[in-house]
């Protein structure tokens, strides 16, 4: 499969294998390597083989696996606001637990902070976006 990302990316696999991928260069990969980068925020190339896409795909895998036929409420997708208030509850915890190695100099939350607590990767957009909320509360 081909993929594309707009950021630089590094793909780390449990094998011990890592792809890097520069920002806006295309790249033929594996497609196992290839569903990572896109959970990670890599595009699919267009005319590149077809992937088996997953309904919860962007979401993290404890997110995939609330969803259920029974519950219909469950099977919602989240919303940009849910997402965003879930990144906000992760930098309460933050915030809270005062520890100075999380913190940028301008006092706001480390992205890698952030994404570890939220164990996915949080977009830019969804992280300002939950700091700014945090901070009018």
């Amino acid at each position: 499969m081909r993929v594309v990302s707009d950021t630089d990316l590094r793909v780390a696999m449990l094998s011990g294998t890592v792809v890097l991928f520069e920002a806006g260069v295309e790249r033929e990969i594996a497609d196992e390597v290839g569903m990572v980068a896109m959970q990670m925020g890599a595009r699919l190339i267009e005319g590149s083989a077809p992937v088996e896409e997953k309904p919860d795909d962007h979401w993290s895998d404890e997110v995939a696996a609330l969803t259920t036929d029974e519950d219909p409420d469950i099977n919602e997708a989240l919303t940009a606001q849910d997402s965003v208030e879930e990144i906000v509850a992760v930098i309460e915890t933050i915030v809270s637990e005062g520890d100075p190695k999380n913190f940028k100099t301008d006092n706001s939350p480390k992205a890698a902070a952030i994404n570890k607590l939220a164990k996915r990767k949080v977009t830019t957009a969804e992280r300002e976006a939950a700091w700014q909320i945090y901070l009018d509360r």
